[in-house]
């Protein structure tokens, strides 16, 4: 049996060895099937191409234009393969180029790019051709131009690989080619023909994108226009494109104070009650058929606010009478007393309106509950609790759904009357967290916000991103007003100055307000008009701002001394 069971072991693994053995050399086949077969089309496209007058050699669409359509797709061995052919005219430096053209002209020769893509096991592949086409004699003149684009980073910086669409309906036949800049950023089309109609349009993945305009009733003067191709000169349009950045923005409500509270209406805020009752909006001592019972204790829920930043006080509302004692002590989310090194007092309980808890740490006891301890002398009198509550700052909260709207700075053209047309208008909703990702081109960006004020932020728009940046600000927002202004206190250095005191005062008006820790100060509910901004703080010169206008929602920077 042992001999037949690793015999049979043996057999399996030969056999499944010869079964990889055996796909492997199916996929090589396959592959070089494929592959041949793309090279044989790329060939008998390059073969078809050159066997065409050289005057005729050019694509639809394309400058050079002809009859030679720039896509299309075969079929060889019942393999499908896509064919893509571009056509460009060369400016040979034999004999110098561009501008130092010694015959000036230059379109000496075309160049001839055919590429095939296939896909095998859901791989797409290619095989790509590039073949040189003179002309029968000396070079000539095509009663053209030459389109010259230039793809720069925003530093002035050629781009190479982006793609360039050029699109000019008014010429016959009417121009759609599609390149890409060369390591230069430069793509250079000689033999357009003459028009005033040009459309550039450039793009590349993970950058902004730019474009030609038209004129049109609206933008009467277009930044940049369509270009212009004059017979025997180069026509340079200069493109910048440049990383996107990211810009994310949080909105959240601010620290704020919150209470959980019981006023005993029922026992369903108690997790455990022993010789005690809720009756009549209070807790006190349980009775038997003798009168009140001598002592009892009663604990709350645990309280584990959601966003915790700190606690504050325990409150409460207390009674005993002659005989009678009740205090309150704190503990922790498992029902273990607060140590005295933690709370000072804690084991003896407290009787008063108020416990401070503010130095109780969140991290250590992030979960506190409150009990109880009543005590009577007498089976006719009870001490009572009316109300308990627990009190912390919590936050920031997030804020989903807030609907923001971004403005750039730059311009594609103008209205007749002068008025600029900003290129970039941005709507966006924060998410259920509160947050809105966007990718931008660089710029500098006005934020405006529907129905909500805000009242801090570290960073305040607009915000002047750069190529390839990442930024991260958190806006603290609350119930929009008709007039508001935020002011920031920032020193020489420009970092923000917290706890400064800033006053905005008008005849018969005057607000108070202490910076955050972002360096921010907000006014909301104001009247609008002009304000005189003050600021002041100790080691700090005092120093005014005066004729501030307020109107909407107003930003005001400060450099504070």
């Amino acid at each position: 049996m042992i001999d037949v069971v690793v015999g049979s072991a043996l057999i399996l693994l030969i056999f499944l060895s010869l079964t990889s053995l055996l796909r492997a050399s199916l996929l090589v086949s396959s592959l070089a099937k494929a592959k041949a077969g793309a090279t044989a089309v790329a060939n008998t496209q390059m073969e078809y191409i050159r066997s065409l007058p050289y005057d005729s050699v050019g694509t639809v669409g394309g400058i050079p234009a002809g009859t030679i359509p720039q896509t299309a797709t075969t079929t060889e061995n019942s393999i499908p393969y896509g064919v893509r052919t571009f056509i460009e005219y060369v400016d040979d430096p034999a004999d110098g180029t561009g501008a130092a053209d010694t015959n000036s002209i230059t379109t000496d020769y075309k160049r001839i790019k055919v590429a095939v893509t296939y896909t095998v096991h859901q791989k797409l592949r290619e095989v790509d051709l590039v073949s040189n086409y003179t002309p029968a004699s000396i070079e000539t003149t095509t009663g053209g131009g030459t389109l010259k684009v230039q793809v720069v980073n925003r530093s002035g910086v050629g781009v190479a690989g982006a793609t360039v669409h050029v699109v000019n309906t008014s010429t016959s036949p009417a121009v759609d080619v599609t390149t890409f800049s060369d390591a230069t950023g430069v793509v250079l089309l000689g033999g357009a023909a003459t028009s005033t109609q040009y459309q550039v349009f450039v793009s590349k993945n993970g950058y902004s994108s730019t474009q030609t305009y038209a004129r049109d009733v609206t933008n009467q003067n277009p930044t940049p226009g369509y270009l212009t191709v004059v017979k025997n000169t180069t026509t340079t349009g200069t493109f910048p494109i440049d990383l996107l950045a990211s810009l994310t923005l949080g909105t959240y409500y601010p620290v704020q104070a919150t209470s959980t509270i019981d006023t005993f209406a029922n026992s369903t805020k108690l997790a455990s009650q022993t010789g005690t009752a809720v009756t009549g909006g209070s807790l006190s001592l349980a009775q038997d058929v003798n009168g009140y019972l001598a002592s009892g204790s009663a604990q709350s829920i645990s309280i584990s606010p959601a966003l915790l930043v700190s606690w504050t006080t325990a409150s409460t509302t207390l009674s005993a009478p002659a005989g009678t004692t009740v205090t309150v002590q704190v503990l922790d989310g498992s029902g273990a007393l607060l140590p005295d090194a933690v709370l000072a007092g804690n084991s003896a309980g407290f009787f008063g309106s108020s416990i401070n808890l503010s130095g109780v740490s969140t991290t250590t006891y992030p979960s506190l509950a409150l009990r109880a301890n009543l005590t009577t002398t007498s089976t006719s009198t009870s001490p009572a609790v009316a109300t308990w509550s627990v009190n912390s700052l919590v936050g920031p909260i997030p804020i989903p759904n807030v609907a923001l709207a971004l403005a750039g700075a730059k311009t594609i053209g103008s209205t007749g009357a002068g008025a600029p047309i900003y290129k970039t208008s941005v709507a966006a909703t924060t998410n259920a967290s509160g947050i809105a990702a966007l990718s931008l081109e660089w710029d500098s960006y006005s934020l405006s916000l529907t129905g909500y004020d805000i009242v801090d932020a570290c960073y305040a728009a607009p915000y002047a991103l750069l190529p390839g940046t990442n930024t991260t600000n958190n806006l603290f927002l609350d119930v929009n007003t008709s007039n508001s202004a935020l002011v920031s206190v920032r020193d020489s250095s420009g970092a923000t100055v917290a706890g400064a005191t800033v006053t905005v005062s008008k005849a018969g008006f005057t607000q108070d307000s202490v910076t955050s820790a972002c360096g921010a100060a907000y006014f909301g509910a104001l009247a609008s008009g002009a304000y005189t901004v003050t600021i002041t703080k100790a080691g700090y010169t005092t120093t005014s701002y005066p004729n501030v206008t307020v109107a909407g929602d107003t930003f005001y920077p400060t450099s504070f001394p």
